[in-house]
């Protein structure tokens, strides 16, 4: 009966054990669970992929060197041009070369005639055009050279008058308004005229301007034919060429 008894006791002692665990077991469940839920959730960000932006390349393209290139314009203010005077000095000179063949002479030679009887003036407007009536009268009474039996035919009778006149018409090249310094090419245009014959004619020119003072050397090239000149027919003269150097080279001063 004892033994009976104690086994009862055992077996109830082992039930009141499980009944505790077991609730042990569920309330440790229920605080796991509400832990987790009450646990704020830390989110992953991931980094936002960036999106690169390409860029074409440049491609270097290859010039054709006969295709025409745009011609830079040229802007000129107007507000800076100015009216041009030149009025030759009288230091200035004007002359004439002839390739000539001498008798006395084994290699041909360039006669040379001149005068320092050279006067003018020449105007020009703001839009850089030749004011009428400006011209250059060159006295060729006066020419000299090395020969004065030259001389005597050439005022006598070549036919080229007392006056030679150059009416300029046009000035190419010519800086406006003028520099003060410096070595500039021009060219002069111009009708000129030998005893009442007129061709227009262009002359090469070198100007070096100095403050007010501008000099230079004016160069063209005629024929005896063109203004229906003479050649001079003298026992030592060979020859002489049919082309005719005529110069001016002026002093002048710029108002």
């Amino acid at each position: 009966m004892k033994i009976k008894n104690i086994g009862n006791l055992f077996l109830a002692s082992f039930l009141l054990i499980s009944v505790f665990i077991s609730c042990s077991d569920n309330n440790t469940a229920t605080e796991v669970v509400s832990s987790i839920e009450n646990t704020p959730v830390q989110k992953t960000v991931l980094p936002t992929p960036t999106v690169g932006i390409l860029v074409p390349t440049p491609t270097i393209q290859n010039l054709d060197q006969n295709q025409p290139q745009a011609t830079p314009q040229i802007i000129i203010d107007d507000s800076k041009q100015q009216s041009i005077q030149i009025v030759v000095e009288p230091l200035s000179k004007a002359r004439y070369k002839i390739g000539e063949e001498l008798v006395r002479l084994p290699l041909p030679i360039v006669a040379t005639g001149e005068t320092g009887l050279v006067s003018g003036t020449i105007s020009i407007d703001e839009m850089g055009n030749v004011v009428d009536d400006s011209k250059i009268l060159v006295d060729v009474t006066a020419l000299k050279s090395d020969e004065d039996r030259r001389d005597r035919w050439v005022l006598r009778n070549s036919g080229i008058g007392k006056e030679v006149l150059l009416e300029v018409q046009e000035i190419v090249g010519l800086l406006n308004p003028v520099p003060n310094q410096g070595n500039y090419n021009i060219e002069i245009i111009g009708d000129l005229i030998i005893s009442g014959v007129s061709k227009n004619t262009k002359w090469t020119t070198d100007l070096n301007f100095d403050g007010s003072e501008v000099s230079g050397l004016a160069s063209t090239v005629i024929t005896w034919d063109d203004f229906n000149l003479t050649k001079p027919t003298f026992p030592f003269i060979l020859s002489l060429e049919d082309e005719i150097t005529l110069e001016i080279e002026f002093i002048a001063s710029l108002n």
